[in-house]
């Protein structure tokens, strides 16, 4: 069986032999993803931590009508205003997939056959309030994609009623809120990548100096990036406020194996011809960025895994995922075929300008192991310096993170889902002044799903009575509206005590009302809550209202279950920061499976995570002096640091062990060789890193710009770890295998002797 070296070397030939071919197989690929990325489709708000539940799929599909809400303030019974409002209304009734439109034009109608041109007339039916509302109903079941037009079409309807001036009209809801956030995530995403490549062109500007096509490192990762962008479309995966997160990130990391690719290419230009330098150095880089790779991949695994409830996270893994398999794929198959191409035409060229020159590259690049600058000069001095003292480094790293550990739950953490979007997004800022004067809004309404047969028993209404009672009288429990509510509104206020009676009150109760509380065989109770409750207050409310389901005893074959998009999501999101050490765990343990079954050897599976532990540490230390709270989005963070720091250890370990296998090479020798020549790749790649990771902080959205902030302090305090705190560790290691193969060998020893004999 072929090992990875020799695998990779033979790609490195095939890359060498027809780099045109493989250029133009990747401007095909490239083709097919742009059709693939047109197909992307974005979730937003709740729905996003939302999964597959059945009861809730069951009330989307019966009750949960989503609802667009016209705020109208100022001269609402000016006949001119009502004229405006009715105009809008008829306008919005005869939209597509809208149920009904509810406006006080509706019973100035009703009363009048028309809208008076009389204002105390019109008073006389709605008062003299100084806002109004206008509710559009739409169809139950809706997806957010079919809701977001109508929204547009609302816009239209206001500029078509024609409303006086001095009128404010303000369109919120559901449908508003989420078409504006959509358009957001999109532009977001864009801007996000453009910053994060501008970063990282000046970074690798700056940083990468002596080498061909220094740039060329971001051309290779953002082919990737458009693989990606068509990979989640042909697979489904919508793009949401998380997910848009990702493509900084896979900039970051892709630009990391391209930068290893080009880095170990050069190094063996200085002393191989082009031919040969290829094979050489992807048969010595290939298999450890290879194995980092699928580390990286493992962290984004244990995320999706842990967190299998909530889709927004697993879109997120799924999407990193496939985006560090396609940008460490472009890596091999953009850039070393245009690195072969450039060497080929530089040979050709200088050849003609200088027939007797022999070699095929260039001679200015012909500088042997000076190549390394003082950059990697210092890198390697410092980690054998680093290295020659392993107790005094370990033991400071192992108590800085030990204090990190320590006040890890005295970070806080960010659960509400509003919290997690721009505060001053028209939209929200609309909803919250909705919220404000109509005293209600999408936040505060709760549902549970009754289900069973016979719901129309007068027992069954009895005990939704009793449930009302015994909930009414709860803390931030506003009011509770039942099917038997509105059956006692229709019968003088009492309940039925047959079940004849019963039929014949709801058949006197208008169609439109009806189907709010009851649909397909299913009854829905609706619960009132107060406004601007925070996370812990919003799961009290959720534990009050099982609690008083039980205390009511629903009748036997009666199933009441509370329900929606926050009952659900809510839960979900805080279970998943809850778990974050177990999410970390899981990666831990994937990214150890994973290295073991590769090196077969515990020292090289150990070796590369006991940085990443200290990093996990560390990085609390981090978050509480910067104030940065635990959202579910860095909750993930622990089991990804795992997989993205795996990479630079990993290479440095490699690196180490290729030199320790050399004769007459000391190990602190092979510390500081890592040190200068692998220790020069991964800082750059490292600090390019960082700044591709820094686009995030400016994200509109706080949830991504804490993470930003996070991501670049994990990514510098990875790279920190990895020159600082590994060639110790490897030392270490190195020693305690030293000692356990002298014992076995002493042990081997004493079994083997034989006794001599003596006479009797």
């Amino acid at each position: 069986m072929m090992s990875l070296r020799t695998i990779f070397a033979r790609l490195g030939r095939l890359i060498q032999s027809r780099p045109l071919i493989m250029l133009t197989a990747v401007v095909v690929v490239t083709g097919i993803a742009f059709s693939g990325a047109a197909q992307i489709e974005s979730v937003t708000g709740d729905r996003a931590f939302v999964g597959e539940n059945p009861t809730l799929n069951t009330y989307d599909d019966n009750f949960d009508r989503g609802t667009i809400a016209t705020l109208v303030r100022g001269e609402v019974t000016e006949p001119a205003t009502m004229r405006a409002i009715d105009r809008y209304d008829r306008r919005m009734s005869e939209v597509d997939d809208v149920e009904q439109v509810i406006s006080p034009a509706d019973q100035v109608r009703a009363e009048y056959g028309r809208i008076p041109g009389s204002q105390e007339k019109i008073q006389r039916v709605v008062g003299n309030p100084d806002s109004t509302v206008v509710t559009i109903v739409l169809e139950p079941g809706l997806t957010q994609q079919q809701s977001r037009p109508i929204y547009t079409d609302a816009i239209n309807a206001k500029e078509w009623g024609e409303f006086p001036s001095g009128v404010s009209v303000t369109i919120t809801g559901s449908a508003a809120f989420s078409s504006q956030l959509s358009g957001l995530i999109q532009q977001s995403t864009q801007q996000l990548l453009g910053l994060a490549v501008g970063l990282m062109v000046i970074a690798l500007f700056f940083l990468f100096r002596g080498v061909r096509l220094r740039l060329l490192p971001i051309v290779a990762v953002f082919v990737g990036v458009i693989w990606t962008f068509g990979a989640i479309g042909y697979a489904g995966i919508p793009n949401s406020t998380l997910t848009s997160s990702v493509f900084p990130i896979l900039i970051g990391l892709g630009i990391d194996y391209s930068i290893q690719f080009h880095e170990r290419y050069e190094e063996e230009l200085e002393n191989h011809r082009p031919r040969e330098a290829l094979p050489l150095a992807l048969g010595g880089v290939g298999p450890p960025v290879l194995v980092a790779m699928f580390s990286a991949a493992l962290g984004f695994g244990a995320t999706w895994v842990s967190t299998i409830g909530s889709p927004a996270f697993v879109w997120f893994a799924q999407t990193s995922i496939f985006g560090v398999v396609l940008t460490f794929t472009t890596g091999l198959f953009v850039l070393l075929p245009v690195l072969t191409l450039w060497v080929r035409f530089r040979s050709t060229s200088e050849e003609e300008a200088s027939p007797s020159h022999e070699s095929e590259f260039p001679p200015q690049e012909q500088t042997g192991s000076s190549n390394i600058g003082r950059l990697g000069q210092a890198l390697g001095r410092t980690s054998r310096t680093l290295a020659a003292n392993p107790f005094i480094v370990l033991s400071i790293a192992i108590v800085v993170a030990a204090g990190g550990f320590a006040v890890s739950s005295d970070l806080e953490t960010t659960a509400d889902t509003e919290e997690f979007i721009p505060q001053d997004l028209p939209a929200y800022t609309d909803l919250q002044e909705f919220r404000s004067v109509a005293g209600g809004g999408d936040a505060v309404q709760y549902s549970i799903l009754v289900s069973g047969e016979q719901l129309r028993d007068p027992d069954v209404l009895r005990w939704m009575e009793r449930f009302r009672v015994i909930a009414s009288d709860k803390q931030q429990i506003t009011s509770v509206s039942t099917p038997a509510t509105l059956i006692k509104q229709h019968n003088g206020g009492t309940l039925p005590e047959t079940e004849r009676e019963v039929r014949q009150t709801l058949a006197a109760i208008p169609d439109d009302q009806k189907a709010q509380y009851y649909s397909n065989g299913h009854a829905q109770i609706r619960i009132t809550a107060e406004q601007d409750m925070n996370t812990d207050e919003e799961l009290g409310l959720f534990d009050t209202i099982e609690t008083s389901i039980a205390l009511s005893q629903p009748p036997s074959g009666v199933d009441a279950k509370l329900t929606g998009q926050s009952p659900v999501s809510t839960p979900s999101i805080v279970e998943q920061i809850e778990n974050r050490n177990a999410t970390t765990g899981l990666g831990f343990a994937l990214v150890f499976g994973a290295l073991l079954l590769y090196y077969r050897n515990l020292l090289r599976a150990v070796a590369p995570l006991v940085p990443m532990l200290f990093v996990i540490g560390w990085q609390n230390l981090y978050m509480l002096a910067l104030s940065i709270s635990v959202s579910p989005l860095g909750a993930s963070l622990g089991a990804m640091s795992v997989g993205i720091g795996a990479e630079y250890t990993i290479i440095v370990m490699e690196r180490y062990f290729e030199e320790v296998e050399q004769t007459g090479i000391s190990r602190l020798d092979a510390v500081e060789t890592a040190g200068s020549r692998v220790g020069k790749a991964i800082t750059v790649s490292g600090m390019t890193t960082v700044f591709g990771f820094s686009a995030l902080t400016l994200s509109p959205f706080p949830i991504l710009a804490d993470f930003g902030w996070l991501t670049v302090g994990v990514i510098f305090f990875t790279l920190i770890a990895s020159l600082a705190t590994l060639p110790p560790t490897l030392i270490a290691l190195g020693r305690l295998s030293d000692k356990i193969e002298s014992v076995r060998a002493d042990k081997a020893a004493s079994r083997n002797i034989v006794p001599s004999e003596t006479d009797d």
